[in-house]
């Protein structure tokens, strides 16, 4: 009885050094929390064969911001502006709104995606 008293000891106290050694460290894992600003973002069109996409950036129905990009040559041209929605975006400019634009329509060129709604769509009933 003494034996498995003492393991059983040892055991007990392996499992509540290792509870304390968990909630006391710092956890690597981090928490994003999504919440919806009202600004819609949408790509009016996608020319696979000229490289160039169109997109909408709006806000309660109204557009804002018109961005052009020209995947093949390189170049993004910016119609309006998204300034008076800032106060919404908390951390994004309208920099980064544009860089989204432009990263998400030179992935829609270089993997040939025409129409963004079906692919995603496809995506979705794949998995």
């Amino acid at each position: 009885m003494g034996v498995h008293y003492i393991y059983f000891l040892l055991v007990l106290l392996a499992v509540v050094l290792y509870w304390l050694a968990k909630r006391n460290a710092k956890s690597s894992v981090g928490r994003t929390i999504y919440k919806k600003t009202g600004i819609h973002t949408e790509y009016l069109s996608i020319d696979l064969e000229k490289g160039h996409v169109t997109g909408r950036v709006s806000y309660q129905g109204k557009v804002y911001m018109l961005v052009y990009v020209d995947v093949k040559a390189d170049t993004v041209k910016v119609k309006g502006s998204i300034q008076e929605l800032t106060h919404l975006t908390d951390n994004m400019t309208e920099e980064d709104y544009i860089e989204v634009l432009r990263t998400t329509a030179r992935f829609y060129i270089e993997n040939g995606i025409s129409n963004p709604d079906a692919y995603y769509r496809e995506q979705v009933n794949s998995n």
